[in-house]
């Protein structure tokens, strides 16, 4: 009984110990854009973890903040729905909406609904099967997979 509690103990230090290595830019994986998009469609994505660049120059682990599961679902075709949570109600979203996206480089371009103008551009810092982070903005964020909620 005490072995599978220290195993769960390490499995949750090593999650931080991962996120923390991402979102500071020690660990990085950047597939190519061949594979990128293959990986991004893979299931919808819900925030788990950030960091605020602009608060810390040299980020360490006491930077590390728990997210609001705000959540982005990737469709073929450039598009995604972002449904993000009510700030007074962490328990319901607030603001959903649909976007259209392109890659540019190592950039997630976000644009219109229509896809003519440019919203924002988030920067890809790494992405695998199970894990997304993106720098949205001074935020670098770590995302998880989660269940589709269309």
């Amino acid at each position: 009984m005490g072995g599978s509690l220290l195993a769960q103990e390490t499995t949750g230090e090593d999650a931080i110990t991962k996120v923390f290595k991402v979102l500071s830019g020690a660990e990085k994986s950047i597939p190519g854009l061949d594979l990128r998009d293959s990986l991004l469609l893979n299931g919808a994505w819900e925030s788990l973890a950030y960091i605020d660049a602009a608060a810390s120059f040299q980020p360490s682990r006491e930077d590390l903040q728990e997210a609001v599961p705000d959540y982005y679902n990737f469709l073929s075709g450039g598009g995604f729905i972002f449904k993000l949570i009510n700030p007074q109600n962490h328990n319901e979203y607030g603001y959903e909406g649909q976007l259209k996206y392109r890659w540019e480089g190592e950039n997630l371009v976000v644009l219109s609904a229509d896809g003519l103008q440019v919203k924002d551009r988030w920067q890809l810092l790494y992405l695998d099967h199970s894990y997304l982070a993106l720098r949205m903005g001074d935020l670098r964020v770590f995302f998880t997979h989660t269940p589709n909620q269309e």
